[in-house]
């Protein structure tokens, strides 16, 4: 499932924090309204997800995920001839839809702009508001580190 203009508005940020401000303003620019109904998700051999779609030589017509989570419209539309081999994430727009941007950080790893409503703290733990899925424990420890050095006892 890849948005259409009824996705659109649902994955709009008014109707929630959890949507990516950048991604839904790439997706819906004016001057590239076709982006919202062609705009598929790839992964690469590296891990990095893109966002666009593939031509009839493979080429991806689209741009890197993260650059569109950064820079939101500004990211533009680039052909990549080589960007390696892709393989399409099916299921992320049904993802992106139920856990926003947590679909696109399982982990709970990276932090994102607005972060700031992505978790409730109680104390020592946290968890995500967004997605629902993840509880995070706060850690503390002391480190003990030994350094010694050489000074000069003739010096000048």
């Amino acid at each position: 499932m890849i948005p259409t203009t009824e996705t659109d508005l649902k994955i709009d940020p008014v109707n929630g924090t959890k949507y990516s401000p950048n991604l839904y303003r790439w997706l819906t620019v004016r001057s590239r309204k076709h982006r919202g109904w062609t705009s598929r998700v790839y992964r690469d051999a590296k891990g990095a997800l893109w966002i666009g779609y593939l031509d009839d030589l493979g080429r991806l017509v689209g741009q890197g995920l993260s650059a569109v989570l950064c820079s939101g419209a500004k990211a533009g539309t680039a052909c990549w001839v080589h960007p390696g081999p892709l393989k399409e994430v099916t299921d992320f727009w049904a993802h992106y839809m139920r856990d926003g941007r947590c679909a696109i950080d399982a982990s709970h790893s990276v932090s994102f702009l607005g972060d700031d409503t992505r978790w409730s703290v109680n104390g020592d733990t946290r968890s995500c508001q967004w997605c629902g899925k993840c509880t995070q424990v706060l850690r503390r420890w002391t480190q003990t580190i030994e350094r010694e050095t050489w000074d000069n006892t003739n010096t000048p």
